[in-house]
């Protein structure tokens, strides 16, 4: 059953769509919960840079190949931001949290929508647990 909510999904989240990892199935379920989904124009290069990644030791060329293709199919399904909507707020997260410029972008976005972030980062899930962010994010709990 699909909740009528809206969300910002990250590269992990788009990548595990596309490729079987552990958090295949949580990912799929969070996606089918957000009827609406926000990406950053940036996520092409991740999922691009992350399916490579994977092809280098458990995907061939062509399921690698065969993996972009869907998950660019379904990223333009969604709501593409663009990176320069968020990069100046972003750099201000990144430096108060000490976290990456792509992981603040992301929460940017989520905060300026007021939507929640999916990630499959249980790591930057724990480090902004106790921000005023925590409210934002949705990861599998390990």
């Amino acid at each position: 059953m699909k909740v009528s909510t809206e969300a910002v999904a990250d590269s992990s989240v788009i990548t595990s769509l596309v490729t079987a990892e552990e958090y295949s199935d949580w990912a799929q379920k969070k996606m089918r919960e957000h009827e609406y989904v926000h990406i950053l124009d940036l996520n092409y290069y991740e999922v691009a840079s992350a399916i490579r990644h994977k092809a280098l030791g458990k995907l061939s060329g062509k399921d690698a190949t065969k993996a972009f293709t869907e998950a660019a199919e379904l990223m333009n399904l969604y709501a593409v931001h663009r990176f320069s909507e968020v990069i100046a707020n972003a750099m201000l997260l990144a430096l108060e949290l000490n976290i990456t410029v792509y992981d603040a972008a992301f929460v940017s976005l989520a905060n300026k929508l007021n939507i929640r972030f999916l990630t499959l980062d249980i790591k930057l899930a724990k480090k902004l647990g106790c921000t005023k962010y925590s409210g934002l994010i949705e990861c599998p709990s390990k």
